[in-house]
């Protein structure tokens, strides 16, 4: 049963093209020579084009009532009857018509096939079918893998294909009942069109199978009812309406349920644009300058961008070598349609300007020039638009060494350093397959990886190996040693000197897996930069390390200290005094004791806040109290925090509360200050945190950076920017001389 299964969708998958592809050209064939009328009507019987030129003539406006025996109601009721049934060229069928209220009889030669009328027919929309039928044929044949989407997208294109065809001018004169396949064509789009939307780009959910099937009963059914003409004729718009907007609101979806859709539905929106622009703009030239309709049917060159962008949006990652070179030609598409959309208004109105022909010559070649030099000046950045929103490429090949060299020196921390190669160096290289492996004394760590699956990343034992291969293009057909990971095109190291200290394994890259000798000199040269730059960032988190390191043992020993002075010394003190209780002590002894252990107990609150165990604010709320007190008042610190009393650790905590006690320290030693304002916010996820003081202040704009601050011996902020860096948070200082000093503390909770 499956075998039987499989041979008939086999069938049908080699069948179905070339069906479609018969039927397109039948009707194609019907356009052009089963209908050489010599005039053309519209839907409400009135004709709008004639082509051959006899008396008594037709006149545009006129309409129809009778052709030969068949009148207008009959035949727009029936779509199975035609006029000039039987007829042959050079024949005389009598045709009545009512112009101006009046109704005459005309007799009318058939003419035959005639020049006019064969211009209108070819500058109209029928070579669309062919596009979308030629869409279709690709997805079913070469598209991958055979799913859901595969099948629906193939016969979303043969539909379109076929109500194209069909209703392309055959329709609107019944020929070889036209007018019924066109409707039934449309009816068995609406599913279609709806099931593709549903699971394109990617499924919204799973479809209940038996809905699935009810859909498409219904369609059938519909479309056997239109076959009998059993509802009104003018229904199937309404089977139009629901299959294009059902599909927009499908895409709407998508947008918002599914935001990692949105590049390829902004490729889609932005077809859909560049199709309907130029409609527009055509129509309304041919609207008020009188421009003839085989301008206008220029419009329809732009079409084709709708298969074209749905193909591109569903299978682009399947496009291998030819994504670039697709991507690039899309653009240059859009830039035509675009030059042309500016261009055709400018010529329009040159036209309608001026009539004499020495003025049309000169707007002629005006209009010429502008676009000649829109695309010398203009393309380029059109195309730099596409590769950075299409492509994804961030740096500029051209200048990828400078440009690197700059960016890379704003790269203070290994995260940033491969955040720049992820996002930016290797897309702008059309690298999609890479390793980046960092090597330490014969140990290797994988820092960055795309494409690629962890059994496919080299372990330490294979880094002597591929060392070896180092500097050398490795084409897919002449591997080599390099058997073990056959995808990796080109192999790099990162020397620091003598010593390797990482390896890049370079893969898949569009348009064709090649990097020339040309380039990777080039290459070998980010990796040098590169193998700097993590030296350089190694190095400085190792000495972060140590500084942190150094910072915890310091307050360890402050708070060891702070322990031995309260729990030994100011006990030892207490209990000295007990004992001399029944001895006279003298006021001088007395006053001096007092004023010992006041300054022990400051000495201790220093080293070791207490009230920090219960949280920032009652710790700045001390330090505040503390400060007041030793400078017997003659200093106002006032504390303004909002806290949900979050607490957010003991390092945070105590670096927050070393920043905020520098800084009173510096308004009280050294600025003069005479009040100090600490104020912010304590937020669980949020620490938003100032002080500033009314002291002497100092030049902020001249001396923050650290050379500056350690010739001036600011070593107070030093400590401060340092602290705030342990713990990620963000400081600023903000002073001028004698107008005080703004400290300025965010932190904020990393995921």
């Amino acid at each position: 049963m499956n075998h039987r299964k499989e041979q008939f969708k086999k069938t049908l998958e080699y069948s179905l093209p070339w069906l479609f592809l018969a039927l397109l050209l039948a009707y194609t064939y019907a356009k052009f020579f089963q209908h050489p009328y010599g005039f053309a009507w519209d839907p409400n019987g009135d004709v709008d084009r004639v082509f051959v030129n006899q008396e008594p003539a037709l006149m545009v406006g006129d309409h129809l009532v009778q052709v030969g025996p068949l009148d207008w109601e009959t035949f727009h009721a029936d779509l199975r009857r035609t006029f000039f049934e039987n007829v042959r060229p050079g024949e005389t069928v009598p045709i009545t018509v009512d112009r101006n209220g009046g109704r005459l009889t005309i007799p009318w030669q058939l003419p035959g096939f005639n020049q006019g009328e064969l211009n209108d027919q070819l500058f109209s929309e029928w070579p669309l079918a062919y596009v979308f039928w030629l869409a279709g044929t690709l997805t079913l044949l070469f598209l991958r893998p055979k799913d859901d989407r595969w099948f629906l997208l193939s016969a979303f294109n043969f539909l379109t294909a076929a109500w194209l065809a069909v209703g392309g001018g055959a329709s609107g004169f019944h020929i070889w009942n036209s007018a019924l396949i066109l409707r039934m064509a449309i009816w068995l789009s609406v599913p279609v069109y709806l099931h593709l939307h549903w699971v394109f780009p990617r499924p919204l959910g799973k479809l209940p199978p038996l809905l699935v099937v009810f859909g498409y009963v219904i369609a059938l059914g519909l479309m056997i009812a239109q076959w009998f003409q059993l509802f009104s004729q003018d229904l199937y718009f309404l089977g139009f309406l629901i299959a294009i907007f059902g599909s927009f609101i499908l895409l709407v979806a998508h947008a918002f349920r599914q935001p990692d859709t949105r590049r390829e539905l902004r490729l889609l929106l932005l077809a859909v644009f560049f199709i309907l622009i130029p409609i527009i703009i055509l129509a309304v030239i041919q609207t008020y300058s009188g421009t003839s309709t085989r301008i206008g049917s220029l419009a329809l060159l732009s079409f084709p961008l709708l298969p074209a962008a749905y193909l591109y949006a569903a299978y682009r990652r399947q496009l291998g070598g030819l994504e670039v070179r697709v991507n690039r030609l899309m653009s240059a598409y859009f830039f035509v349609i675009l030059l042309g959309a500016v261009g055709l208004p400018l010529l329009a109105f040159s036209n309608r300007l001026f009539t004499a022909p020495d003025d049309t010559l000169v707007m002629g070649s005006l209009v010429a020039l502008t676009t000649t030099v829109l695309s010398i000046w203009g393309f380029p950045a059109f195309q730099n638009f596409v590769e950075r929103r299409w492509l994804g490429i961030s740096l500029p090949s051209r200048n990828l060494q400078e440009t690197y060299s700059s960016r890379i020196t704003t790269s203070t921390s290994l995260h940033s350093l491969l955040q720049l190669l992820n996002d930016d160096v290797f897309p702008s290289l059309l690298i999609r397959q890479f390793v980046f492996l960092q090597v330490d004394k014969g140990t290797s760590k994988m820092l960055l990886a795309s494409g690629v699956t962890d059994q496919l990343v080299p372990p330490k034992e294979a880094i002597p190996g591929l060392e070896s291969l180092a500097g050398k293009y490795l084409p897919a057909d002449q591997q080599g040693e390099n058997r073990n990971y056959p995808w990796a095109r080109l192999i790099l190291p990162l020397h620091l000197g003598d010593e390797l200290t990482g390896l890049w394994l370079l893969g898949r890259r569009d348009p064709d897996d090649i990097y020339s000798q040309g380039e990777i000199p080039i290459l070998q040269s980010l990796a040098n930069q590169t193998a700097i730059a993590l030296s350089n960032i190694l190095q400085t988190e190792r000495l972060k390390a140590v500084y942190e390191a150094n910072i915890d043992r310091y307050e360890q020993e402050r708070r060891s200290i702070a322990r031995d002075l309260h729990d030994s010394v100011l006990n030892q003190m207490a209990a000295m005094l007990m004992e001399l209780d029944n001895t006279p002590l003298s006021p001088g002894f007395q006053e001096a004791y007092n004023t010992l252990a006041q300054r022990l107990r400051e000495i201790v609150s220093d080293l070791r806040p207490p009230m920090l165990h219960y949280g920032l604010k009652p710790a700045f709320e001390e330090l505040a109290d503390n400060l007041m007190e030793r400078s017997r008042d003659a200093i106002s610190v006032v504390v303004d925090v909002e806290s949900d009393d979050k607490r957010y650790g003991l390092n945070i905590e105590q670096n927050l509360y070393r920043i905020a006690q520098e800084a009173c320290e510096n308004a009280y030693k050294h600025a003069q200050a005479n009040k100090i304002l600490i104020h912010g916010k304590l937020n669980s996820q949020n620490i938003d945190l100032t002080i500033e003081d009314d002291g002497t202040g100092f030049d902020t704009e001249k001396g923050l950076r650290l050379d500056d601050m350690l010739a001036n011996k600011h070593y107070g902020l030093i400590g401060m920017v340092e602290r705030a860096n342990l713990i990620g948070a963000e400081i600023a200082f903000q002073s001028i001389p004698n107008a005080g000093m703004r400290v300025h503390v965010k932190w904020h909770q990393s995921s």
